[in-house]
């Protein structure tokens, strides 16, 4: 089976129909969404039903919650708050409602999905170091998860002997008796310095996870993030990749 997976889509739409495209041409056989379907872009509507038509399963990001009021935005900073305020005023009472409903996570065979950590998804953490990757591993019942978050894709790999090891996520071997966690990145935006979308395949037969990097035309999207008065901040880092 071909697994299709991405996250922080963010209300870039742009970036978003590149994504789908890429995977209609992939030919896989299930897509899956790992959370913040809306915040910082111009687009939460139209991202929310693009996703809710392409994908077999969705999980809760902390951007899709703080849209729903679920969460408080007291601990985003300046730039992100002032996006989930603009979002709230244009999105639907039933996107509010589909969003309000998403799980925490999802699990598809081996493989489970969270936004940000397995064994704590609702205090929204990070998994930014090994020692952060050794706590969600300890929780960890499937040989498989993958998660989003950070914007920034990477593996950890934890073998039997539960030594931890940190590799790129562009390709990584699924080896028996060894547990991966894996950062599918952003589609709407990257801060690994690629400003590229991106998203990954796992394909459970090859056993081989895969990310790649479509362009998508950044320009359009900063034209309308400037129209919705977004933070100059979120305009200008599309461009980065940061």
């Amino acid at each position: 089976m071909r697994i299709g997976i991405f996250s922080d889509v963010h209300g870039n739409s742009e970036a978003l129909e590149s994504v789908i495209k890429a995977l209609e041409k992939e030919k896989v056989d299930r897509v899956f969404c790992v959370g913040d379907l809306v915040g910082y872009g111009p687009d939460p509507e139209r991202c929310v039903s693009r996703v809710q038509s392409c994908a077999d399963g969705i999980v809760a990001g902390n951007h899709d919650q703080a849209t729903t009021g679920q969460i408080s935005t007291a601990n985003f900073n300046a730039y992100a708050r002032e996006a989930i305020e603009w979002t709230q005023t244009v999105v639907s009472t039933q996107t509010v409602e589909y969003l309000r409903h998403l799980p925490l996570s999802v699990t598809e065979d081996d493989v489970i999905l969270v936004h940000a950590t397995p064994e704590n998804p609702q205090a929204w953490d990070y998994i930014l170091s090994v020692s952060d990757a050794h706590r969600s591993f300890e929780a960890l019942h499937t040989p498989i998860c993958i998660v989003g978050h950070s914007h920034v894709p990477v593996a950890y790999v934890c073998d039997p002997e539960r030594r931890i090891s940190v590799h790129e996520a562009n390709d990584v071997c699924i080896e028996d008796g060894k547990n991966y966690i894996i950062n599918v990145g952003s589609v709407g935006q990257p801060r690994d310095g690629d400003p590229r979308a991106c998203y990954g395949v796992l394909d459970t037969d090859e056993r081989r996870f895969r990310l790649n990097r479509p362009d998508y035309p950044v320009e359009a999207v900063q034209k309308k993030m400037r129209r919705a008065g977004l933070p100059a901040y979120l305009i200008y880092r599309l461009s980065w990749g940061h």
